[in-house]
């Protein structure tokens, strides 16, 4: 009895420690997804309230808002074709992503 309940917990152990170490290096991850026009990134708790902002290649902020939930979906179907800069910005910290619409 003791082996399964000792094996158990060892897995808990170490699924515990990988889910710890992954959130902790990674603050904000992007995701790919089958719309091609869609980019959608998902942030730690430390951002929420963060300025999310999407800007043209030629410097140009097309919208800016605030992080309310830690996923963002940003849809760019109605924009022309470019290279687009995605920042994630609060206090001191900042996150960039680059995005190309072809």
């Amino acid at each position: 009895m003791k082996n399964p309940l000792k094996s158990f917990f060892l897995v808990f152990i170490i699924s515990t420690c990988s889910i710890a170490t992954v959130s902790a290096t990674d603050p904000i991850e992007s995701k790919a997804v089958k719309d091609k026009n869609l980019f959608v990134f998902k942030s730690s708790k430390k951002f929420l309230g963060a300025n999310v902002e999407v800007v043209y290649d030629n410097g140009v902020v097309l919208t800016s808002q605030i992080l309310a939930k830690r996923k963002m979906i940003i849809d760019f179907s109605d924009v022309k074709e470019g290279a687009y800069t995605i920042r994630v910005t609060k206090g001191k910290q900042k996150e960039e992503f680059h995005y190309a619409k072809k």
